[in-house]
């Protein structure tokens, strides 16, 4: 940016003694900034030297490798340079140079672009444009300088920057800066930054006058003064910057010029203003004159002046004159609406100034005075009644406000209520969990043991009787014992229906289920334990979360206040489920599949065989919302109307669901009475449990997988050769009874869920898996073995048949395999001896709809 002198002082870097050493021909050459000396001629005899001796070097070496080379192992090459390849070298270096001047132009031009667009004043080229050349200090001293002029005599100079240094100590810290400058260095942001601090210390110690106000900094407590805040000599005051122009005459007499310009323009606004005094003084004046030439012509009495024309001349100044700028001042000051209404102003102008005009003018005005007041009247009245109505409205929200506050403070207490309980469900649920899989793991460790014993004892007496059974098996110790145990409760067994006088009964049809006191006691033992960890789950909770009447409370008080939002929260779908877990609670021991002499037990769930209409918590949630109304359209709408089927939807359905897993035995002929029962039962009286019921769905999934499982695991009867059933007291003899006997308990069984489970489950459970794989293969052995035993066997089956199929017309398409046998023991029968067996086989075919055939065998035998 700054044209740099040149400068023939040559500075070295002084050498030590170690250097001169190894410098043998070296000469040390010092330059200092005082020195005028000019040691050039030494400096060129050196270099010459140092070219010589390079030269030379040049010369002896000419290839990198030549020492490596002897005195003969090859020829040494050196090219010789063209003038015309030294010429086009010479132009080359010629266009990089100008090439590389113009790349430093461009980006000193770019510089000075970033420097305006930061500080906002004109680039170096735009300088040089307008003619103004940017100089050093020793030339600007130079120029501005006059031939004779000292240090001390520059106050004159009005184009040379003014130093006044406080003390020499000043001057003398601030030289080193000003040699820099006046040499022609360039200065750096970090000169200029060392500059601005040595000049802030010197304005602390008070050595130098300050070019810009210190007020500021005085008044600051910060420990760093920002140099842009006080360094006013470069952005604020333009007297005290140092100018290196050369146009600083032509800058003042233009800075002059737009004063006086300034001033010009000033004061024709001030002439327009003395034009337009001057221009209302002069129609004052003519209307003055106008009345005084008006009163020549006429008498000298018309010529005195009346009120009338006092009052005119008023008006005519208040058209116009001093009076109307006071008017348009007072207008300007006070805005737009003054004391005289809009109707006033346009009345007309009395055509003579009589009294009688006067008193005119004035019922004029006053009647619009009264045309305002009773329009104001009339906006106060509206006021008033506004008021009056906004009281009112004020009176009824203070009326509102305590229904409403209490309200809402009902809402918030249910609000934390619900919260609450939440939170104390979500605690106490698990544990409730826990105690009812613990109630389920002992329910289904017994019915385990109950199932693997009787199979046990089917494979032993299969093993015992069997033709093909090997000679070791009648040896076992193990089985020995359980054969003993066996026939000890068939024992108990048969003398207890003997008691009962039960003369229908076939082995195979009770269920062996018995257990030993002291097993029962064992699981009594632990029921009850269970039951006291029940106690304890809501011992160290308030009532209003741990009763369940409570908690009812307080969602019938919430009916009660406010129907619509208890529907609109949905609480009659959510009830269920804050109500199921203190039922659950309840029904904790709950098992109606259990006997009355093993469902003995009290405290809580102490329930087992109790009808779950006769529970506490049942009777109390009956009435929930009801309040004793008997209104049929009104329970119709109530929105709690499905809560108790709900319950039993979501509890009890389920509970039985578990106990039908880990209890129910479908060879316990009991058992699944009371299960088809209650199951029939619920289905029938509560709504909700619809074929749509997800619960109901899986509670019947599994019904249908015990069954399963008991026909694939539980069913077997022996297929020996029929020499081997002469005997009807031999021990193969009575087990292939008893075991008929249990697959038709398992058919009776299946057949008590017709009307719960469809007729497709029936007939592939009843029909096609047990009648036609089992049941009637047996019968047909029983045939060969005795006709009148078949017979019997066959009666039973179709008495276990549903009502519904065995009087329908024609035969029912499950059956066809059972009217085949029936034919073919007709067969077997002989029609002397055993006409009341073939008219007992005619009514069997008869009852199941093959009237044909009982009509043949009639025909024929009868």
């Amino acid at each position: 940016m700054f044209k740099k002198r040149k400068n023939t002082n040559i500075r070295q870097r002084r050498l030590s003694e170690d250097e001169a050493v190894a410098e043998n021909d070296g000469v040390v050459i010092m330059a200092t900034d005082d020195s005028n000396s000019n040691p050039a001629p030494l400096v060129k005899r050196e270099k010459k030297k140092v070219k010589k001796e390079a030269v030379e070097q040049k010369k002896q070496s000419v290839l990198s490798f030549e020492d490596e080379l002897e005195a003969d192992d090859g020829i040494i090459f050196q090219e010789k340079k063209s003038s015309l390849s030294y010429k086009l070298r010479k132009e080359m270096k010629k266009e990089r140079k100008e090439k590389r001047r113009e790349e430093k132009e461009k980006q000193r031009q770019a510089e000075g672009k970033e420097k305006k667009d930061k500080n906002g004043g004109p680039t170096l080229s735009e300088l040089d444009e307008l003619g103004i050349r940017i100089v050093n200090g020793r030339e600007a001293e130079s120029i501005a300088a006059q031939p004779g002029d000292s240090d001390d005599s520059d106050d004159g100079v009005p184009g040379k920057h003014k130093f006044r240094p406080k003390g020499t100590k000043t001057s003398q810290s601030l030289d080193p800066w000003k040699r820099m400058l006046q040499s022609g260095q360039i200065p750096d942001a970090n000169m200029i930054h060392a500059i601005r601090k040595k000049r802030q210390q010197a304005r602390e110690q008070g050595d130098v006058i300050p070019l810009d106000d210190t007020v500021r900094v005085e008044e600051s407590k910060s420990r760093l003064v920002r140099d842009d805040d006080n360094d006013r000599s470069e952005d604020e005051e333009g007297e005290s910057r140092m100018d290196f122009s050369l146009n600083q005459q032509a800058r003042d007499r233009r800075q002059r010029r737009e004063a006086f310009d300034a001033a010009q323009e000033k004061g024709s606004d001030n002439s327009d203003h003395d034009s337009e005094w001057e221009k209302q003084q002069l129609l004052k004046a003519g209307a003055n004159a106008k009345v005084a030439g008006g009163g020549d012509g006429e008498s000298s009495q018309e010529a005195v002046v009346q009120p009338g024309d006092i009052v005119g001349q008023y008006t005519s100044l208040d058209s116009g004159g001093a009076l109307g700028l006071a008017g348009t001042t007072e207008a300007g000051l006070w805005g737009t609406e003054t004391l005289i209404p809009s109707s006033a102003a346009s009345l007309p102008r009395p055509a003579n100034y009589e009294a009688e005009g006067i008193i005119k003018r004035l019922k004029d005005s006053r009647t619009s005075l009264e045309e305002v007041f009773r329009r104001h009247q009339a906006e106060a009245e509206a006021v008033e009644q506004e008021l009056a109505e906004c009281k009112a409205t004020t009176v009824r929200c203070t009326d509102d406000q305590q229904p409403l506050t209490s309200i809402y403070q009902f809402y918030q207490d249910m609000r934390g209520y619900v919260t609450d309980l939440r939170d104390c469900l979500n605690e106490k649920v698990p544990v409730i969990t826990n105690l009812e899989d613990q109630v389920y793991a002992l329910y289904k460790q017994r019915a385990q043991k109950m199932v693997q014993r009787r199979r046990q004892d089917v494979r032993d007496q299969n093993d015992e009787f069997s033709p093909f059974a090997g000679k070791g098996a009648a040896g076992d110790e193990y089985r020995t014992r359980r054969a003993a145990e066996r026939e000890g409760r068939r024992t108990r067994r048969r003398r207890e229906r003997e008691k009962r006088g039960d003369t229908g009964h076939h082995d195979g049809m009770s269920t062996d289920d018995e257990e030993s006191q002291s097993e029962i006691q064992m699981m009594q033992t632990e029921l009850e334990h269970l039951g006291l960890e029940a106690r304890k789950v809501f011992e160290d909770v308030e009532e209003d979360f741990s009763q369940l009447k409570r908690i009812m409370s307080w969602f019938e008080e919430w009916r009660s206040q406010d129907l619509p939002t208890y529907c609109d929260a949905y609480v009659a779908y959510n009830l269920p489920k804050i109500f199921s877990p203190y039922i659950r609670l309840q029904m904790l021991r709950w098992n109606p599949l259990m006997k009355e002499s093993d469902s003995s037990g009290g405290g809580s769930g102490g329930c087992s065989g109790v009808e779950v209409e006769r529970m506490h918590w049942f009777n109390l949630l009956l009435l929930y919302g009801s309040a004793g109304t008997d209104d049929t359209k009104q329970l119709k709408e109530d929105p709690d109307r499905y809560l108790m089927s709900y319950l039993v939807e979501k509890v009890v359905l389920i509970k039985l669901k578990e106990l039908v897993g880990c209890w129910w035995d479908p060879l316990s002929h009991s058992q699944t009475v009371r299960l088809v029962n209650l199951v029939r039962h619920y289905a029938e009286a509560y709504p909700s449990l619809g074929p749509s019921s997800k619960t109901l769905k899986e509670l019947t999934h599994a019904i249908i997988a015990k069954i399963r499982d008991a026909i694939d695991n539980d069913i077997f009867i022996p297929m020996f050769p029929k020499n081997v059933y002469d005997n009807k007291n031999s021990g193969v003899s009575l087990f292939f009874q008893r075991q008929f006997w249990v697959a038709w308990k398992l058919l009776s069984s299946t057949l008590m869920w017709h009307k719960v489970l469809s007729d497709s489950v029936i007939h592939d459970l009843a029909v096609r898996s047990l009648l036609n794989l089992y049941l009637l293969p047996a019968l047909n052995l029983a045939a060969e073995i005795n006709p009148s035993d078949a017979l019997d066997k066959c009666r039973n089956v179709i008495n276990a048949l549903p009502r519904t199929w065995v009087k329908s017309e024609g035969t029912h398409a499950f059956l066809g395999r059972l009217e085949d046998f029936l034919v073919k023991l007709t067969e077997k029968l002989d029609p002397t001896a055993n006409a009341p067996a073939l008219r007992e086989v005619c009514g069997l075919l008869k009852s199941i709809g093959a009237n044909t055939q009982a009509e043949k065998i009639t025909h024929k035998y009868l």
